[in-house]
């Protein structure tokens, strides 16, 4: 077994190779149309490489036991707990999302097969609010991932994420802050949009977490809607291209955990809004060039040593409730791509959404299993206010 800080020089060894080796060119994706398919349209990990729903993302509280009796890590994310009923914190709101799962293969657009809006009617607006297709996206592999395996499998245990310690949480080095993608999280990315990008040509607006991975992800996956692509363009029934653009919009609320981890810091904005600047920031400029969601956080959670506390799912689930109801549900359009996080995606599906019981061989558990590195889960989302019925 290597000693733990001969794992995290062999993890700052691995960064640096990578960081090194790779700048993101968003022009990649000019070329994605020759991507190999992998398999199903829907780029998911297989079920039996999947956590169990028994096993919970590491924590303080169980961070000691989990290091004695942990088998070889075979995969490159922290574990998540399913074992929560949250049914009471989802009954405490004000209004009901509940879910319905679409296998992404089996999926129809909302928008006519010509590509054309719905009426622009009273019913036609009401409908539009009250329930949304939303095509959620985790990320691909970040550097951090491949931190997290690399340090596991030469340690032995998982990396203590609550540990405020950098030999035993390499997560915590300044050089991870707001990690990019791997190379391998670049090929993941080509190979969704390979599978799903005949099932996304009617996305009308896409969302994205404004930290770099996101950003890079939807970048390749949603390649077809970058503003100066062609695809852009909808054919209607009589061969007529109505040219409707798809919003780009990066949105502080469906970025990753606040709290200790660094890598899911943002870096400066200016940095950002150079290397994407097919996408609209606007929402951000209020926070300024640093990150005040994150360092209001910290300084809000600090305990005596000043050290930030991680955020908890339940916190992160008001998040989560907010983006939904007062930003999501109050759009126009009707289909819709979100761009985010595992542990932001899993808080969603845990404690915020009514999951219901999907149909087909193509259904997507939606509220056990963590979303696999770039997977897309499409859902009908429908927003009930309860003091209105």
């Amino acid at each position: 077994m290597i000693h733990r800080k001969g794992a995290l020089a062999l993890a700052l060894s691995t960064f640096s190779t990578k960081r090194s080796c790779y700048a993101f060119n968003p022009s990649t994706v000019r070329s994605l149309s020759s991507a190999p398919l992998v398999g199903t349209r829907q780029l998911s990990t297989p079920r039996s490489h999947r956590p169990s729903s028994s096993l919970r993302r590491q924590n303080a509280s169980s961070s000691s036991a989990a290091a004695t009796t942990v088998s070889p890590v075979t995969n490159d994310d922290p574990l998540f707990n399913n074992n929560v009923d949250y049914d009471w914190l989802k009954q405490s709101r004000p209004v009901r999302i509940g879910a319905r799962s679409i296998p992404l293969d089996k999926f129809n657009s909302p928008s006519n097969t010509n590509g054309t809006s719905p009426p622009n009617n009273e019913d036609a607006t009401t409908n539009c609010n009250n329930t949304k297709i939303v095509h959620f996206q985790r990320h691909a592999q970040g550097i951090h991932n491949q931190i997290y395996l690399e340090y596991t499998q030469q340690t032995g245990q998982p990396i203590n994420l609550s540990s405020t310690d950098p030999t035993s949480n390499p997560l915590l080095l300044p050089n991870v802050i707001d990690a990019k993608l791997t190379p391998k999280g670049v090929k993941q990315s080509q190979e969704q949009y390979a599978n799903s990008a005949d099932c996304l040509k009617g996305v009308e607006l896409i969302v994205v977490s404004p930290l770099v991975r996101a950003l890079e992800t939807s970048t390749i996956t949603f390649g077809d809607h970058l503003p100066n692509n062609n695809a852009n363009n909808y054919d209607d029934s009589n061969g007529n291209t109505n040219g409707r653009g798809t919003k780009w919009l990066a949105h502080e609320g469906c970025r990753e955990e606040l709290g200790l981890l660094l890598c899911n810091q943002r870096q400066p904005l200016s940095q950002t809004t150079v290397a994407f600047p097919h996408v609209d920031f606007s929402l951000l400029q209020q926070y300024g060039e640093e990150d005040v969601m994150w360092s209001t956080h910290a300084e809000q959670t600090a305990d005596s040593e000043g050290n930030p506390q991680r955020e908890t799912l339940e916190e992160m689930s008001h998040r989560v409730y907010d983006f939904l109801v007062n930003f999501l549900r109050e759009r126009e359009e009707k289909e819709v791509a979100v761009v985010g996080h595992s542990a932001w995606l899993h808080a969603m599906c845990n404690a915020v959404l009514e999951c219901g019981e999907g149909e087909g061989d193509g259904e997507v558990v939606l509220r056990t299993d963590m979303f696999g590195q770039a997977e897309i889960r499409t859902m009908e989302l429908t927003f009930t206010d309860k003091y209105k019925q």
